[in-house]
Formats: C-alpha cells, sequence, structure tokens
C-alpha cells in the first residue's frame, strides 16, 4: 500500500490586523460649557491585536491643538480634565492608533462661551459681596478680593473697580499679597460690580459678581477716630470720634454709647446735630475692642468697632537689651543702661541698682552721711591716760559724691580727758579732699584738707565727761576721674 503524504503550502498566508475602535463619552456633542469650567474629557480606544495601554492616542482641538496625549489604560480606558480652553466653538477629536500602523478617529462639537479672561491673564476671586447677597444701607461694606497673576508680580497688575450704576469705584495696584480692601458706599439698589486687571504682558483677567442693597431702617454708624488697629500707651489721651444717621430718626434723638470690652462704657451721649459723638480718654493696658452703640427712636440699633491695642510704655522693652522699666531698667532709652550692665567709673548707674560704681564700694558703705555712718563701737580701752587705736584700710570713693562717715564712742570720763588723732593716708595726689571731725551735736572741731596725707588733733575739755560721741568725715572736693578703685587708709585714736 503506497500512502501519499499531502502537504499544504503556507507561505502566503498574512496575519489580518484591525483599527482600533474609538468613542468620546463625555462631553457629549453639542454640549456647551462656561468660560473657564473644569470639563472632565472621558473616551475608550479598543483594539483587536493590541492591550489598551499599547496604543497611541491623541485629543485635538480645531482651536487649541492637541490638548492631551496620555496613554489610556490596559483596557483602553482615557481620563482627563482641563479649564484652559479658549472661548468658541471647538470640534474635539479623539485619535488612536495601534501598533500595526492602524488608526481610527471619533469627534464631537463643544461650545465654549467666550471669555473676557485672556488665557495666562490675571486671575481675579472676589470674596464679598458675595454673589446674591443683600447689603443693608447702614451696614459697613467693602470690597474683598484677591488678584494673581502666573508670571507679573500682585503689585504690577493694574486693577480697575467699576460698579453699575455708581461708576468708576477705585483704580490703582494691589498689595504684594494680592489683596483689595476697598471701602465702598453703594446706593440702594441692583448693582452688577465688576474688577478689571491687566498684567504686565497685556493680558486681561475680569470677574463680576451681583448683588442688591437694601434699607434696613437701622442707624448708620461709622468710627472715625482712632482708627482700627491703632497702637498707643497707657498714658495717651485718645480723641474718640465717631459720626451716626438714620432714615427717620433725628440724629439729636438717637442714644450713643461708647464701650470698650475691658473696661466698660467709657461715654454716653447723643450727636450733635451733624450727626458727631466724641469724648476723650486714657485707656489701660490690653487689646481693647472699642464699639459705638446707636440706638434710634423705633428701637432700631446700629453699632461700629475697632481694635485698639494699648500699652504701658513700662512693660515695653524700647530700647532692646531685654529688660522693661519694671524689670529694673533705669534707662529705657539707652540698652547700656539694665541689670544685667556693671557699673564703670562713673557718674552713671548702668547696674540700675540705685548705686552709682557700687563695685567699687569698700567694705564699710553705705556710709555716705551722719545720719547713715559706719558704728566702730567703742574705741577706748578704759585705763586712764591710754588710748585706742582703729586702723582701716581699702577705704575708696566710688564717686566723685561719696563720702566717708563713722562715728565711735570714745567714752569720756572726768579723769580720763578725751583725746582724738585722726590720720589720713594713702589719698590720690592728684585730688583734693577734706577731713572733718564732728562732735555729738554735729560741731566740726578739727579738720585738715589736701592731699597725700591729712590728720587732726583734737583734745576735749578737762572739765566735760560728756564727750563720748564722735563722726570723721572724708570726702574729695576735686575728685580724680576713674579714681573708683583707688584705696586710702584711716587711722583714729581716742
Amino acid at each position: 500500500m503506497i500512502w501519499l503524504l499531502l502537504g499544504c503550502n503556507d507561505a502566503g498566508v498574512k496575519a489580518y490586523n484591525t483599527a482600533p475602535a474609538v468613542s468620546i463619552v463625555t462631553p457629549a456633542d453639542g454640549d456647551s460649557v462656561d468660560p473657564g469650567a473644569l470639563l472632565e474629557f472621558y473616551g475608550i480606544a479598543r483594539d483587536e491585536q493590541d492591550l489598551g495601554e499599547e496604543l497611541t492616542v491623541r485629543w485635538e482641538s480645531s482651536l487649541d491643538g492637541l490638548i492631551n496625549a496620555d496613554p489610556p489604560d490596559i483596557n483602553g480606558d482615557l481620563m482627563f480634565s482641563t479649564n484652559s480652553l479658549t472661548g468658541g466653538e471647538h470640534v474635539i477629536t479623539l485619535t488612536a492608533s495601534d501598533t500595526g500602523g492602524q488608526s481610527a478617529s471619533t469627534s464631537i462639537l463643544l461650545d465654549v462661551g467666550e471669555s473676557s479672561q485672556d488665557p495666562g491673564g490675571p486671575a481675579i476671586v472676589i470674596l464679598s459681596p458675595a454673589e446674591g447677597s443683600q447689603v443693608g444701607a447702614s451696614a459697613v461694606t467693602n470690597l474683598l478680593a484677591t488678584v494673581a497673576d502666573d508670571i507679573d508680580p500682585s503689585e504690577s497688575l493694574y486693577v480697575e473697580v467699576v460698579d453699575v450704576p455708581d461708576g468708576t469705584l477705585w483704580t490703582g495696584y494691589p498689595a504684594a499679597t494680592g489683596t483689595l480692601d476697598i471701602p465702598m458706599d453703594p446706593s440702594l439698589g441692583a448693582h452688577s460690580l465688576t474688577i478689571n486687571a491687566l498684567d504686565l504682558e497685556g493680558k486681561k483677567g475680569s470677574a463680576t459678581v451681583n448683588f442688591d442693597v437694601v434699607q434696613d431702617n437701622v442707624p448708620i454708624v461709622n468710627i472715625t477716630s482712632p482708627a482700627d488697629g491703632t497702637t498707643a500707651d497707657n498714658i495717651d489721651i485718645l480723641t474718640f470720634k465717631g459720626s451716626v444717621s438714620d432714615d427717620t430718626t433725628p440724629v439729636e434723638m438717637i442714644s450713643c454709647t461708647w464701650s470698650s470690652d475691658i473696661a466698660g462704657v467709657l461715654s454716653s451721649a447723643s450727636p450733635d446735630s451733624s450727626g458727631i459723638t466724641s469724648f476723650g480718654g486714657t485707656l489701660a493696658a490690653g487689646v481693647h475692642v472699642i464699639t459705638l452703640h446707636a440706638v434710634d427712636q423705633e428701637g432700631d440699633e446700629g453699632r461700629d468697632t475697632i481694635t485698639l491695642n494699648i500699652e504701658d510704655p513700662l512693660a515695653r522693652d524700647d530700647d532692646g537689651d531685654g529688660y522693661t522699666e519694671y524689670e529694673g531698667d533705669c534707662n529705657d532709652a539707652d540698652d547700656t543702661y539694665s541689670p544685667a550692665e556693671s557699673d564703670l567709673c562713673n557718674d552713671d548707674d548702668e547696674d540700675c541698682d540705685g548705686y552709682v560704681n557700687d563695685p567699687y564700694f569698700d567694705t564699710y558703705e553705705v556710709n555716705n552721711s551722719m545720719s547713715s555712718p559706719y558704728d566702730l563701737g567703742e574705741v577706748d580701752n578704759g585705763l586712764l591716760w591710754t588710748s585706742s587705736v582703729v586702723d582701716l584700710s581699702g577705704l575708696t570713693f566710688s564717686d566723685e559724691a561719696d563720702e566717708d562717715w563713722f562715728r565711735w564712742d570714745a567714752d569720756d570720763e572726768y579723769w580720763d580727758n578725751v583725746d582724738v588723732e585722726i590720720i589720713v593716708s594713702d589719698l590720690d595726689s592728684s585730688g583734693d579732699y577734706v577731713v572733718e571731725l564732728y562732735n555729738e551735736d554735729g560741731t566740726v572741731v578739727g579738720s585738715d584738707s589736701g592731699d597725700g596725707s591729712l590728720s587732726i588733733d583734737y583734745y576735749g575739755d578737762a572739765l566735760d565727761d560728756d564727750e563720748d560721741v564722735f563722726y570723721v568725715r572724708i570726702y574729695a572736693v576735686n575728685w580724680p576721674t576713674n579714681s573708683c578703685g583707688n584705696s586710702y587708709k584711716l587711722r583714729i585714736r581716742s
């Protein structure tokens, strides 16, 4: 038996590659959106031969060109969002290509409303008044908004605020933070307020808010002085001034009260015929919320508030040395005076302890007067015709006003007449000094002057046995500069 083996030649057979299938799910064909609205795009791209993530896709706009080229996920799902489409009618096309070179596309129509906002122009956010809000005619109304730009600093953006029907309210440049805080006094009725901004590249931005001003029949109150946020001292006399008005009640018939959340009622008085209420006074230290409260004849109320920061200057470190006057700073205008400093050899009290040059005080300080002498006790050995001696060393004149006073009891008896000898030595030769001996009555009974060495010899009254207490005073009439630490000696024999 002969078997015939037959075979097929497949050299001419080729694999067949199909094109991807694509669809746009959102937005829907023919949708219309506001300018600047955030649009979410969702599409599907599937292929029989390739995984979704292997496909190349392009989202394109007839006005803006390529708007996205992110690849789909493994299942072929595509998603992205944008709010930067140019105003106008767009043909949005989604195209997908597979690895075999096949491609497919689909398109929708999308209408983006025309905008006064140039692409890349200043962005404006109006914070107050809110869209559609009602504002009372008596209310204090400020326009609050922010203005920013991708490239230019906020303070370089030219801003115009226009209100219909009140006209142009403000032109100028915002603060460096981009903040606008503009007082308004809008008329009764409906308002459409627009902020226009222009950057250095000539690109514009715009934002509009609509609100109504309604009659509220309450007193209109405004504090005009001091300004909100004022800082003052508790010793300053402040002038408080405000204005009030009302739709129905004559201003003289409006009851006004000024008050502080810390101090309570400050003043109660009706305004004058022009609606002005004022008074003057001081406030205690603290952060005060000041309120001017007005009540008209119908019982309707209006108020305005400000915040004042009242400081105690004695609790403030004016010279930045870390100490206030309450903390012992004796000269808060000079940072070289404080409890942290040390006295120099001069006429000042740098360490603020109430003593000049106290680091140079000798052991017997403070003994600067006859009423506050250093008491040496009894200087007498009690024996007939003999005496006792006290030697003191290390004595100083810490400043030109320093005096040294010493007191002692010579124990005078009728059989032992008092005999006093004073010797002062080692006095600075460039100065001029005086030594004086006083009896208990405060009478000078002996003295000497000069420099180097001074002495006094005093013999008591032989018939007087009551010459017991003596004082010696040593001081400079010409104190050598910077001689705080120079010392001298004193000998007392009696």
